[in-house]
């Protein structure tokens, strides 16, 4: 069943429960209130009646004629003797039963219901007999079934706005969810991502959800064109290689077997594109792999983890890496090595983007905090806040000529992240660039935060 029908029903249907839940406490509390009214009122009568026989020497049926209620009828009882004739109203044909309850109350004799009243009398001979007066309440039963004939209709006539209004909350409700899924349907088929129109500015539910959608579908129209771009950029230069390869492999086949010189530039250029390649393919399979790895947490000095690293880089690159520190021991607890990994990366940047050298400090500022700092190019202001994302690159020409992909950085914040510390990065154009890692001592780690001077 369709939502939209699933409300039209359930709200009708509680409608229907309230107002007829609503009309029967009306009708009994009515009957109650209107059957203990006639009850009062022929007590009242019957005190009367009593007084008047009490005061009255002669016939007492001519004080119970006077007396006798329209529609009703009046009986005395005695113990003994004969019974005198009870006086009634021609249009009452039916015998009260001989016993009835309490002093009081009301009593249905062959469907049709009778209020009485009895009292304690002396009659003529002496006697104490019992007086009972009773009146048909015919008259308040007709009244009684027309007020619940007119709570029927009126509940029936207040269902049809009841209606009316749950079709139109459920078109209200279902509308937006009929679009959102008829924009989905449409984006499965075509392949092409679509946004639903929100109209006005309403901050209920039903808005929220389409501006929710909409925000979903451009970051994934946003994020689908950046992997568009990278597997373009990422073919591009894996077929570069591929193709000097391919043309130097043909060389060496031809004349590089005669000759060494030729032999030795194609074997270099093969080696240069192969690592180039490799590269590439590692920053991928981190990348995909990094959600399956696990944390293998150890306490170790951060001194020593730096001065392995910085000369690890001075070996591996014709350029000066700096340690910088007053600190003897910095213990951290972290994954040895990850945490390498996250200070090649950051270092192996701060290499392609300067040309100076390049220093690491590690200081303790209740924190312990490790920064990499370049007097490199910079990062330009509008870049800062997208240079954490996968596959962003600054420029891409540039990023080319050393040798980027836009995932390093993307690495680094998943390292970060899983290492359970904080990276900060300040940049300058043309002045150079800091990043700062920091471990939290309770671990309390925030997002990625970048910030530039002057922001």
């Amino acid at each position: 069943m369709k939502l939209k029908n699933k409300i039209h029903i359930s709200s009708a249907l509680l409608m229907l429960v309230i107002l007829l839940v609503l009309a029967f406490v009306i009708y009994f509390s009515f009957s109650q209130l209107t059957y203990s009214t006639e009850v009062e009122q022929l007590q009242a009568e019957t005190s009367a009646l009593v007084a008047d026989l009490n005061e009255t020497a002669g016939d007492p049926g001519i004080v119970l004629r006077a007396y006798m209620p329209v529609n009703g009828l009046v009986k005395v009882t005695v113990p003994e003797g004969e019974q005198p004739s009870p006086i009634q109203s021609p249009s009452v044909t039916v015998e009260l039963p001989a016993e009835l309850e309490g002093q009081s109350g009301t009593v249905n004799v062959e469907g049709e219901r009778f209020a009485y009243s009895k009292a304690p009398i002396f009659w003529t001979d002496g006697q104490v007999a019992e007086l009972t007066v009773a009146q048909s309440l015919r008259e308040t039963t007709n009244n009684l079934n027309t007020l619940r004939l007119v709570l029927v209709v009126g509940t029936l006539l207040a269902m049809i706005p009841v209606i009316i209004s749950s079709i139109v909350l459920g078109k209200i409700v279902t509308q937006p969810i009929t679009n959102l899924t008829k924009t989905m349907t449409r984006i499965q088929r075509n392949g092409q991502f679509e946004k639903l129109p929100v109209e006005g500015k309403s901050q209920d539910e039903l808005a929220q959800m389409g501006h929710t959608f909409n925000e979903m579908m451009g970051l994934l129209e946003e994020n689908y064109s950046k992997q568009e771009e990278f597997v373009s950029n990422a073919s591009h230069e894996l077929k570069t290689p591929l193709t000097v390869i391919g043309s130097y492999a043909k060389l060496l086949e031809r004349q590089g077997m005669h000759d060494e010189k030729i032999a030795e530039e194609s074997i270099s250029a093969i080696r240069a594109e192969t690592d180039r390649m490799k590269a590439l393919i590692e920053q991928l399979l981190h990348i995909a792999r990094r959600s399956e790895s696990q944390v293998e947490w150890t306490k170790v000095n951060a001194v020593d983890l730096l001065e392995q690293t910085v000369t690890a880089m001075n070996t591996s690159y014709d350029r000066e890496f700096k340690l910088i520190t007053t600190e003897q021991s910095l213990p951290i607890t972290t994954d040895t090595a990850k945490f390498k990994q996250l200070l090649y990366i950051l270092l192996d940047n701060a290499r392609k983007y300067s040309s100076d050298k390049i220093e690491v400090v590690a200081r303790k500022n209740g924190d312990t905090v490790i920064q990499i700092r370049d007097t490199g190019i910079g990062i330009p202001k509008e870049a800062v806040p997208y240079v954490f994302e996968r596959f962003y690159r600054v420029d891409k020409a540039r990023s080319r000529e050393t040798g980027g992909f836009g995932l390093g950085l993307s690495l680094a914040k998943q390292l970060a992240d899983s290492l359970n510390v904080k990276i900060e990065l300040e940049s300058i154009e043309q002045l150079g660039t800091t990043v700062s890692i920091i471990f939290s001592e309770n671990f309390n780690v925030e997002d990625v935060h970048s910030n530039q001077e002057g922001l």
